[in-house]
């Protein structure tokens, strides 16, 4: 596992020249998302009072529009992944991505939430572990799509064993710059956001070399017929 600096570094070198094209996905990936967080938001605002039509209505369609929007965080992370690996700038088609593989993306993310509360819900400590756990699940659905959703689930758990306070750390290296965003009005998390998710991934890419290597040095030899001891005895037969 790189150390956080070389991870960053990696993540800045592969954002240069392209920083434009992440500002414009984050913030359109920001504005989609706010939109079915805040249609939620109303209809909580007018829950109880004397427009409880309107307030089922706008729940509703904010619970819908939610779940139709779980897509576009895998996207979001694709987009990420594509661009590093194909040394291009930020493509904003790749959002919608998910939509492609709509019920499979769906699937795996709404089982990992009710993971994730399961956890929270029983107790606090176990809710953050699986938090860690499940950070690469968009990586790995999207280099894995044989993969059933409960698979993609255990595979980021398995690849994330010894990793995870790695991960936090990492996520913490960036709160200082988290704190300098806040005092620009928050515009500067459009930047933040592409340098910790590119980070992110480059954690990903990491923790995923490492796996691989691990699942190699973990088969078993084949053994190979000795070509020449049976030619020999042939001869000798005839």
């Amino acid at each position: 596992m790189g150390k956080i600096n070389d991870l960053k570094e990696e993540a800045l070198a592969t954002l240069r020249g392209k920083w434009g094209s992440f500002v414009g996905l984050t913030f359109l990936y920001i504005l989609l998302a706010g939109i079915a967080s805040s249609t939620t938001q109303f209809g909580e605002i007018f829950t109880g009072s004397s427009f409880t039509t309107l307030a089922v209505i706008m729940t509703g369609s904010g619970v819908l529009l939610t779940i139709l929007a779980l897509p576009l965080q895998f996207g979001y992370y694709v987009a990420y992944l594509n661009s590093s690996r194909q040394d291009l700038p930020a493509d904003i088609g790749d959002l919608f991505l998910g939509y492609k593989r709509f019920g499979h993306v769906l699937g795996t993310f709404v089982l990992m939430a009710l993971a994730v509360i399961a956890g929270f819900i029983l107790l606090v400590i176990p809710g953050i572990i699986l938090c860690f756990a499940y950070a690469i699940v968009p990586f790995v659905l999207y280099d894995n799509p044989e993969l059933s959703a409960t698979e993609v689930l255990q595979k980021s758990r398995m690849m994330m064993k010894g990793h995870k306070w790695d991960l936090f750390v990492l996520y913490l290296s960036f709160l200082g710059w988290a704190i300098l965003c806040i005092f620009t009005l928050f515009i500067g998390f459009l930047w933040l956001e592409p340098y910790m998710e590119m980070t992110v991934f480059k954690f990903y890419e990491k923790v995923r070399a490492e796996f691989e290597g691990e699942e190699e040095e973990s088969e078993p030899a084949e053994e190979n017929t000795p070509i020449e001891e049976e030619e020999t005895s042939a001869d000798v037969t005839e």
